[in-house]
């Protein structure tokens, strides 16, 4: 099953337990004067906090940390190192119910007061920054569609550009959530009792594929 076929989501991932935040307050950076001071943190905190601190490649748009990070495929290698403790400790592992993926449309997001996306990670000295959705050619299409982000010696680059990003400035307006992924069933139950608590209606899509699965 190929995600994202159409080119035209992003994902962000998260522990499910933060959903009723983003809920109230949508995605937020965590500078942000609404960020959650519970705020259940899964991926690379190492990363993280080089973020805070690097700039983004384009004239006065600030600092990466300053952002909303978005993959453009649920199965980014961050989720698998959660769902697989292939990084553990430095990226606890999870178990796939525990994780839920916030899905956008391109489109909405660009919409949004500032955002750009990267052809790679986007604190790698080696990526380029864009601010022109014209330039999503740049990003490779390839190797995210196909899930493939192996290393090899023919092509060591590939893990960079697999993590390939959108990042919204600041803070996602929960009106841009388009739909939010499960991995099973039970997690839909859940995530539907938070919905129907916060008077919302937005699709929840099942599919373990979209998790390792």
């Amino acid at each position: 099953m190929i995600i994202n076929k159409s080119r035209q989501f992003c994902y962000r991932i998260m522990h499910r337990e933060n959903l009723g935040h983003v809920l109230k307050h949508g995605l937020v950076c965590k500078h942000h004067k609404n960020a959650d001071s519970g705020f259940i943190s899964i991926g690379n905190i190492e990363i993280i906090d080089v973020r805070s601190s690097t700039s983004v490649k384009i004239q006065d748009f600030g600092n990466i940390g300053d952002y909303v990070p978005f993959y453009f495929t649920t199965r980014s290698i961050m989720l698998y190192n959660i769902v697989t403790g292939y990084q553990t400790p430095k990226v606890p592992q999870r178990a796939k119910n525990e994780i839920i993926a916030i899905r956008c449309r391109i489109d909405t997001l660009a919409g949004q007061r500032n955002w750009f996306f990267t052809d790679g990670q986007a604190n790698d000295d080696a990526t380029t920054h864009f601010s022109d959705l014209q330039d999503l050619n740049k990003v490779d299409w390839d190797c995210i569609l196909q899930g493939d982000f192996s290393k090899s010696v023919a092509d060591y680059d590939k893990p960079r550009r697999y993590q390939a990003e959108f990042l919204v400035f600041n803070q996602v307006p929960v009106e841009c959530i388009e739909a939010i992924c499960v991995y099973d069933d039970a997690t839909e139950a859940w995530v539907q009792t938070k919905l129907d608590k916060a008077g919302l209606k937005i699709p929840i899509l099942v599919n373990k594929h979209y998790f390792f699965d």
